[in-house]
């Protein structure tokens, strides 16, 4: 098994040696926002705390003096698998995504429900569309999905108006399913629409391409995963 290769780009932050928190994060607001006391934590490594940031949601190994930051990939050795994601990074971005209430998102419920899935979506992404198109068979293998709204204007520059049409239909599922086969915009009126909010969610969140799937433990799984695929990496993710 070949070892992804490490890069560990240091980052000079300050020329001080004080080893304190305060240290840390007077040297990280300017660049990451507010810093609590509660989310600097030791980490794995000698000398390097773990610390949470909000915008967007991330975790930073950063140096106990406050001098460096560790950015790329981490391996373990031993096991020779990445270090994996905070389990408080993945707790704080399922918290955020279930502060949307489901009546606000776009639900298709599987019958026999053993997993649900949020996907931040983009309707004009051939992937989502892609996605999509398997929902029957996602449904069939227990597999809830629950999409929010995350139109991206760098590549899709009409979507967010198609979108908020979307979720302004009476039936949005619906809506949804006629542009995804015949890329028909439902004749609505606008409403109150949550788009836009679910947008700025998204990026706070780190979400940069479409479709985002985020299991349920705050897990986030990047682009299109075939629905037998998508099941045994929930399976394997969440261990049930």
């Amino acid at each position: 098994m070949m070892i992804k290769r490490l890069f560990i780009t240091l980052i000079l932050l300050s020329g001080t040696a004080i080893a304190d928190k305060d240290t840390v994060i007077n040297n990280l607001e300017r660049f990451f926002g507010t810093i609590e006391k509660e989310d600097i934590m030791d980490s794995p490594f000698n000398g390097v705390y773990e610390v949470i940031v909000y915008n967007p949601v991330d975790s930073l190994l950063v140096s106990k003096d406050g001098q460096y930051i560790i950015q790329g990939d981490v391996v373990d050795l031993t096991t020779r698998k990445l270090l994996p994601i905070s389990d408080k990074v993945k707790l704080i971005k399922a918290t955020l995504i279930n502060s949307i209430n489901d009546q606000d998102k776009i639900i298709y419920k599987a019958d026999n429900e053993k997993y649900s899935i949020n996907v931040f979506t983009d309707v004009d992404c051939p992937f989502c569309r892609k996605l999509h198109l398997g929902m029957d068979k996602m449904n069939e293998l227990g597999i809830t999905v629950k999409y929010l709204a995350a139109p991206l204007a760098s590549l899709h520059p009409t979507a967010q108006s198609k979108m908020q049409k979307i979720w302004c239909a009476d039936d949005r599922n619906l809506a949804l399913d006629n542009y995804n086969i015949d890329k028909e915009v439902p004749d609505v009126d606008s409403c109150n629409d949550p788009v836009a909010e679910q947008l700025s969610l998204s990026k706070q969140l780190s979400v940069t391409g479409t479709p985002a799937l985020f299991l349920s433990d705050g897990t986030h799984l990047p682009g299109y995963l075939r629905p037998d695929l998508l099941f045994k990496k929930i399976k394997q993710t969440l261990g049930q």
